[in-house]
């Protein structure tokens, strides 16, 4: 890796899949420092392990001049992955967009180590696991601390460089989350790349005691019951919008008429429909949004997808099929 006329002599790779892996490289490279190699999935590989987000990172790389490996496996636990990636010889990773552990055996060969983020609404060891940005929306948290964290053989339970704060806002949704910690990730990174490239970086261990871990989110569990409160099915709905699966109902409880509701927002507490029960479709506009009951208020649907709303739908029901609700256990709070 170098930056600008620093020559650290030590072999940097970038390993992901997503849009935050293209913008790690850009926004360090904006900051002087050049990338000596990538690890990423092909199109196929993404669609088949179903990556959120997922983004073909194989032009953009070819176009800035950076080698890249094409993985075989997402585990890398193909022989030939392994192989070519050991003769690779680099010293460090930065992972950015990669939902899967570094194996031991890669670990292990990095003279530097493997490097990238993760984070909730407490420090670490708090909340470590599966979708912890989208858990924070879920849970209407107002902070995210993220951490910059060398990869153990554990889960998330590596010893931290460097934190950084940000603010979770009522207009924030994972997608604007990970413009956060894609920023913060960039900044903590090149802060510390020097240190940790030459052997000065101090890391500081985990607690632990303490530690907590959110579960992993299906596709499955986006499906929105209507007798909630209108500030949880928001808090629903911007938590698994695009790039995720998207929050999902079913037009009067015919399987067959899935609708995907990527955008929404809290309407009204004062203006009444009485004898209205909640997932009723009280109002459709001349664009096609709609209003919909909830178990306390209103919730305006802007954006969505498998069915055109008009007039004519209002009086129709949205329901969950009478699907039961997941229920999830020891949540971190």
């Amino acid at each position: 890796m170098q930056k600008i006329s620093a020559n650290y002599n030590k072999k940097v790779a970038v390993v992901g899949c997503k849009h935050t892996t293209k913008d790690l490289i850009l926004g360090l490279r904006r900051e002087g420092y050049l990338i000596d190699h990538c690890l990423t999935l092909d199109p196929d590989k993404g669609k088949e392990h179903k990556v959120a987000g997922f983004y073909d990172l194989r032009p953009f790389l070819k176009e800035s001049g950076i080698p890249f490996t094409t993985a075989k496996t997402y585990s890398l636990k193909d022989i030939e992955d392994k192989q070519r990636l050991l003769d690779l010889e680099l010293d460090m990773l930065l992972v950015a967009g990669w939902q899967r552990l570094i194996p031991d055996w890669w670990l292990e060969k990095l003279s530097v180590g493997a490097f990238g983020m993760h984070g909730s609404s407490k420090p670490l060891p708090h909340g470590r696991g599966r979708s912890p940005m989208n858990w924070s929306l879920i849970q209407n948290k107002n902070i995210f601390y993220t951490h910059l964290f060398q990869y153990k053989a554990g889960v998330d339970d590596g010893p931290i460089v460097g934190v950084q704060t940000f603010d979770i806002t009522p207009f924030d949704t994972c997608l604007t989350l990970h413009f956060k910690n894609m920023i913060s990730m960039t900044k903590l990174a090149s802060e510390n790349l020097p240190d940790l490239l030459t052997g000065k970086a101090r890391l500081l261990p985990q607690n632990t005691e303490g530690a907590t871990y959110y579960p992993k989110r299906e596709a499955e569990d986006g499906l929105i019951f209507w007798e909630d409160k209108t500030f949880d099915i928001y808090n629903h709905i911007r938590a698994v919008t695009d790039p995720f699966p998207g929050a999902f109902t079913y037009l009067n409880n015919e399987p067959s008429k899935k609708i995907i509701i990527w955008e929404a927002i809290p309407f009204d507490t004062h203006l009444k429909w009485p004898k209205s029960s909640p997932g009723l479709i009280l109002e459709v506009f001349f664009d096609g949004k709609f209003v919909v009951k909830t178990g306390d208020s209103t919730l305006l649907v802007t954006g969505y997808e498998g069915h055109t709303f008009t007039d004519q739908d209002v009086g129709l029901i949205l329901s969950h099929l009478n699907l039961p609700r997941k229920k999830w256990e020891n949540l971190p709070e």
